[in-house]
């Protein structure tokens, strides 16, 4: 009979480990999940979210951006236009991805307090 532990790796080495990287990376930066919360209502310009979160500097979204762009989450449109106008929206991937932490969520409002009543 195999032990749990290595039941668990097996099951767990299916899954690519940068999936579980990219979910590390979001859920350690507090402006990421603020980021996307706006970003899931549709597209949206940089300007819009700075103003949306109070302290939120432009050189931290940008940052956050450029991140999320590389996981594939989010996706930059940048139009021919005078002044030069950028928006970003969700990718395909970023709205599975906004609906595991809508799961996240609902778990913590289900078992937040609990949680907080442990010593």
């Amino acid at each position: 009979m195999k032990s749990s532990a290595n039941a668990d790796s097996k099951i767990f080495s299916n899954y690519p480990s940068d999936l579980i990287a990219i979910f590390e990376d979001c859920l350690g930066c507090k402006w990421t999940i603020h980021i996307l919360a706006q970003i899931r209502c549709g597209t949206i310009r940089p300007s819009a979210l700075v103003k949306t979160e109070k302290g939120l500097s432009t050189k931290v979204l940008n940052e956050c951006l450029m991140r999320l762009i590389q996981f594939g989450i989010v996706e930059k449109l940048s139009y021919p236009e005078v002044p030069p106008r950028v928006e970003y929206r969700l990718t395909p991937f970023g709205q599975e991805f906004v609906e595991i932490l809508d799961r996240i969520e609902a778990l913590q409002d289900k078992f937040g307090n609990q949680a907080r009543s442990l010593p």
